[in-house]
């Protein structure tokens, strides 16, 4: 994977304890050195600190979803803003910490992220078709019948994660536990109201399938009513 931080104590803090856990680590401090690193590399991760001499790394994630760029992407910033997360995850990060950051936390986020995306049907294409729906896995884009279906970042991962693994249910658990990664009041199950308004988006294209007390999964077919 690549780290990017411009915080030398830090990036060495980091790296060591991504090795520790098993992760090949190259560290850089610049974006200039980002976009040299990934032209040579194809690495599976990119740990991006937000705001770095050079530069904002929202401008870099907006260049790479231009391109067949495939790693899974933590930002990490000093900014706690919520407008800001939402302007990383919605620029096609996959998680956003904000500093500063617990070591044991980000090694775990990372993991997950990275898990995550090994599991993707990467060998089958980027681009997924599902009747008049076409999603787009590398850009994060979704369309129907051709024309851009505008989801908001939860509701992204929610419909990408069921796409993903669309020749299985999936757990309430589960997509509970990557798309919300913990930022969630456990008693709570915020992925009814998402599932609700995903069928209203894709009603008479796709069917989002419950299984009373399982799970979901997504079809073809017009969605029945609940």
């Amino acid at each position: 994977m690549l780290l990017l931080e411009d915080e030398p104590r830090l990036s060495r803090d980091l790296a060591c304890r991504l090795r520790d856990d098993g992760f090949g680590v190259d560290a850089v401090a610049t974006l200039a050195e980002v976009r040299a690193a990934v032209v040579d590399v194809a690495y599976d991760c990119l740990i991006l600190d937000r705001h770095v001499a050079d530069g904002d790394s929202l401008e870099l994630l907006t260049e790479l979803a231009r391109t067949e760029h495939r790693a899974a992407v933590v930002m990490v910033s000093t900014d706690d803003d919520p407008d800001a997360r939402i302007q990383g995850l919605s620029a096609g990060a996959d998680d956003y910490m904000t500093k500063p950051v617990r070591l044991d936390e980000l090694a775990l986020r990372v993991g997950k992220v990275v898990d995550r995306r090994d599991h993707w049907p990467w060998a089958a294409g980027l681009v997924v078709d599902l009747g008049s729906v076409r999603i787009d896995l590398a850009r994060r884009t979704v369309t129907r019948n051709g024309e851009p279906v505008h989801l908001s970042p939860i509701q992204y991962s929610v419909f990408e994660l069921l796409v993903c693994h669309r020749d299985r249910m999936l757990t309430t658990e589960e997509v509970l536990e990557q798309c919300w990664d913990g930022r969630r009041d456990q008693f709570s199950n915020p992925l009814r109201s998402q599932v609700t308004r995903l069928r209203k988006i894709f009603e008479g294209a796709l069917r989002i399938v419950a299984v009373r007390g399982a799970g979901y999964r997504v079809e073809l077919g017009p969605d029945p009513v609940k």
